[in-house]
């Protein structure tokens, strides 16, 4: 049965896509500003892929934790207390003195966003139906596009200057990000979803029996083949393109934050419309991957195409994976959170791989071939995705005829 709609699911939306926002600028703000931070604090690229690989790290801890809570407790407690968390770390941030203590304020960062992802999908099934639900999670995953978009473009050149420096704007964003933490929990109302498993609200329970769903597994290798590749653009690709001599790298990997926000919505829509999601997750896997392949080699126009290209696969990419586990009829709404913990726990392990292995292959042997193994990744990933279960609505409508 599907949920009453309400007009409160667009006030749910919006503070979900703010708490996106925010989030993600204060995560991507720190590769264009890792020029200034190097003035403090040396940094080889290994070490800043670290940096940034940790923010998915944390997610082999903290996301099994995340989901658990959210499908025993609901996600407004669990994703205010995400919020805070996500708050703590970027703050402290303004107080690092070296490179382990930097790495460690963003560890902290990723233990509030591990715990953040899986009750986001959860959230939106509780006030949305079905046939939005992609619609849905695009439009808050756009958050993300945007925060990219402003961190990537803005940090160097706005922030810093504006707040007095790169560690007085650690700060700023931290108290934003607070902000509005405390605004979830004052306005967002726990719902009981109607479809899918019960859950016992027993969280070991909930947790062994998504760990033997194989179509989950099947999402979690897609996923972090997807985040090595794309954490290792966005930490690496400002850096790598400097050295080139191809200037304002920052503001051009933002085009590809900037198209990624655009088919955030675009591409759930389309999934929603055409009731598949397994077409698009194999097809945008292979065009994000021929896009990496270009960002070494080419500067210009191309270099533009390639970024949009491949921003427009990882903005489809981003909302198709969210809403499949809530379609698993294993799974379903009661179960999201856990099955999103587990997939982010085994996924998120290639974000942090990513930037550190792709980091050493490039100071060894040059961005190409750094590149060139993140593109392969991807490739890898469109192949694993085709022994998943079609979910979407045209699977249903199948199966319901032939009943």
């Amino acid at each position: 049965m599907e949920q009453e709609k309400s007009s409160f699911r667009w006030i749910v939306l919006a503070l979900l896509f703010l708490s996106m926002l925010i989030a993600t600028v204060s995560m991507n703000c720190i590769p264009p500003l890792f020029k200034e931070i190097m003035e403090e604090i040396p940094l080889t690229k290994a070490q800043m892929g670290t940096v940034m690989g940790v923010l998915t790290l944390a997610s082999l801890f903290f996301a099994p934790l995340g989901g658990g809570l959210g499908d025993k407790f609901g996600p407004r407690w669990t994703l205010g207390l995400a919020v805070v968390i996500i708050a703590a770390g970027g703050a402290l941030r303004a107080a690092a003195g070296s490179v382990f203590s930097l790495t460690a304020c963003m560890f902290i960062m990723g233990a509030g966003i591990a715990v953040f992802g899986p009750n986001l999908p959860k959230a939106l099934s509780m006030w949305f139906p079905k046939n939005e639900m992609a619609m849905a999670n695009g439009i808050s995953m756009a958050g993300m596009g945007v925060g990219g978009a402003i961190g990537m473009a803005a940090a160097a050149s706005v922030m810093s200057p504006l707040f007095g420096g790169w560690r007085p704007s650690m700060v700023w964003v931290g108290v934003f990000m607070l902000g509005a933490g405390v605004l979830w929990i004052l306005v967002f109302k726990d719902r009981t979803a109607d479809s899918g498993p019960s859950e016992t609200h027993n969280m070991a329970a909930n947790f062994k029996t998504v760990l033997k769903i194989k179509d989950v597994w099947l999402l979690a290798v897609y996923y972090g083949l997807n985040m090595a590749g794309i954490m290792t653009v966005v930490t690496l690709l400002p850096v790598s393109l400097a050295e080139r001599g191809v200037e304002k790298g920052g503001e051009l990997v933002s085009i590809m934050m900037v198209t990624a926000v655009v088919f955030n919505i675009v591409g759930g829509i389309l999934s929603d419309k055409t009731g598949k999601r397994k077409p698009f997750l194999i097809s945008c896997a292979v065009i994000l991957a021929v896009g990496i392949l270009c960002f070494a080699t080419t500067t210009g126009i191309a270099l533009v195409i390639a970024l949009a290209c491949a921003g427009a696969a990882m903005g489809t990419i981003a909302p198709v994976i969210m809403v499949v586990p809530v379609e698993m009829d294993k799974v379903g709404p009661a179960l999201t959170a856990t099955a999103v913990g587990l997939i982010f726990m085994v996924g998120n392990t290639g974000g942090f791989i990513g930037p550190v292995a792709g980091g050493k292959l490039m100071d060894a042997y040059g961005p190409v071939t750094g590149y060139a193994a993140m593109g392969a990744a991807l490739v890898v990933a469109a192949l694993v995705i085709f022994p998943l279960k079609e979910t979407g609505t045209k699977k249903q409508v199948l199966t319901d005829i032939s009943e």
